[in-house]
């Protein structure tokens, strides 16, 4: 726990000078977090929408991207749809107007633990991904494939063909370290990937070198995993985040702290790829390291010699001489939000006024009980009252639906946290957001999963309903029996 406590997450003030981004004068990004999903077979992430949208506010507040430059997709608007049309649209206007520095970040799931990445074209899970969908491409053929999921080929394919002086993809996913996905990204450029071996000081670095020795380095690529093809990855309660985005926002802040409000530092690949694989050796939770579990993952192309200087992400730094301060008023609902400013915990109740340095600051609010983290930007100026208030709710739908029109649905039983709140066809909207249990009952059969909540995006959760041929064991129930 001391170990955690050095690493605690920090995102102090900044003052926002009119310094010219490092990256160029087209810069792009596309963020994309999900951690509600539709099927009821795929469990919900705590962290992985927030990850993603303080990443964002990352780059809006401290990094010199401009709002417009950004696009997000968070939980339902994340669809396959929908993330199919962003990369495209992208592609097409770099081959119009090339971009100087392009970002991708992913946080979600990627394959489940029982479909091998070398054994599909399956890659990422977007909203709407459904995991009774995998089947085997032919007869007799080891390749299984599920069209509601992120094609691997398709996505290596577009990132190839973006128009970009520099590239950096993030991955925080299970299994998002796939040899046969960096072959094939690789390929496409005209590259082939081999692996550092064990004991090298390179430790999980692909190697990868152009066919042609001679030819020209048109883009700088670094694809960052937070896992091996053989590894999930792993959120903490504890951190508050997945491991790989916690450190990349403590390497971040690290830096921020260290570079006077004044300038703009650079951080490379070859930096946040050491340090951060440094925060996994040494960060613990409950005793362990990070690293017990899994390791980050870096591809870099052309080669390592080319890109270990590429500049992964640009800081504004947060040392100031003069201490300024306002007034922060927060009012939260449910109040009992443990807040933290800038990383550091400063009480258990919400609905408080806060002293804070002039500045932007980063606020979070976390509900203990539900597992919820919500973050968000503050600027304070010298002298000012500033008043916040935050809604910490969220709503839920629960319908079921029959698979012959001919048949009526019955009405199932919903319980929250194994409370009775009605039958299916309700709509809840004052429940806390964060984790809990939702729970079906009908006809003596029981359907349990975890689901997210959250504030700003509606769940409606949808039931299938199967009837049984097989006669039910009592004469005097007139229905065939439920399956979900």
């Amino acid at each position: 726990m001391k170990s955690l406590l050095k690493h605690i997450f920090l995102l102090g003030l900044c003052l926002i000078l009119p310094c010219a981004p490092s990256y160029g004068e087209n810069n792009k990004a596309i963020l994309i977090g999900i951690s509600q999903y539709a099927d009821p077979d795929i469990n919900c992430l705590a962290y992985a929408d927030e990850d993603i949208l303080t990443f964002s506010s990352i780059l809006a507040n401290f990094s010199g991207y401009q709002p417009s430059e950004i696009n997000t997709l968070l939980n339902q608007e994340a669809t396959k749809q929908n993330i199919l049309k962003i990369i495209d649209d992208t592609v097409r206007q770099s081959q119009k107007k090339p971009i100087d520095h392009f970002i991708f970040m992913f946080a979600g799931h990627g394959l489940p633990p029982h479909i091998q990445s070398n054994n599909t074209n399956s890659f990422l899970a977007p909203h709407d991904a459904r995991l009774d969908e995998f089947h085997k491409e032919s007869k007799g053929s080891s390749l299984v494939n599920n069209e509601t999921f992120i094609n691997k080929a398709w996505f290596a394919r577009q990132i190839s063909s973006l128009k970009a002086k520099s590239i950096v993809l993030i991955m925080d996913s299970c299994y998002s370290g796939a040899r046969n996905f960096s072959e094939r990204f690789a390929e496409n450029l005209g590259f082939s990937v081999g692996f550092e071996a064990e004991g090298t000081n390179q430790r999980g670095i692909m190697i990868v070198q152009k066919s042609d020795i001679y030819g020209s380095v048109e883009r700088r690529i670094a694809y960052l995993a937070s896992s091996n093809e053989n590894q999930p990855s792993v959120e903490y309660h504890e951190l508050k985040h997945g491991a790989l985005s916690y450190c990349i926002f403590e390497y971040v802040n690290a830096v921020r702290k260290e570079t006077d409000e004044t300038e703009r530092q650079d951080i490379t690949v070859n930096s946040m790829y050491n340090n951060i694989t440094k925060l996994f050796h040494t960060v613990e939770v409950k005793g362990v390291a990070l690293s017990t579990f899994h390791l980050p993952v870096l591809l870099p192309i052309p080669d390592y010699a080319h890109v270990q200087g590429m500049t992964f992400i640009s800081i504004q730094g947060n040392k100031k001489p003069k201490v300024k301060t306002g007034i922060l008023e927060l009012i939260t609902n449910p109040e009992k939000a443990e807040v933290s400013v800038d990383g550091v915990r400063i009480g258990s109740s919400s609905n408080r006024s806060l002293e804070l340095t002039e500045g932007r600051h980063m606020i979070s609010l976390y509900l203990p009980e539900t597992n919820y983290n919500y973050s968000f930007v503050v600027n304070i100026k010298e002298g000012q009252i500033k008043r916040e208030v935050i809604n910490l709710r969220g709503s839920l739908a629960v319908e079921s639906y029959s698979v012959k029109r001919s048949q009526t649905a019955p009405q199932l039983d919903v319980y929250v946290d194994d409370q009775y709140v009605g039958k299916t066809g309700l709509a809840l909207s004052n429940l806390v957001a964060g984790t809990h249990t939702l729970e079906i009952r009908v006809e003596k059969v029981t359907k349990k999963r975890q689901i997210e909540i959250r504030p700003t995006s509606p769940l409606l959760v949808k039931y299938k309903i199967v009837r049984d041929s097989t006669p039910p064991p009592k004469k005097d129930l007139n229905v065939d029996a439920v399956v979900f």
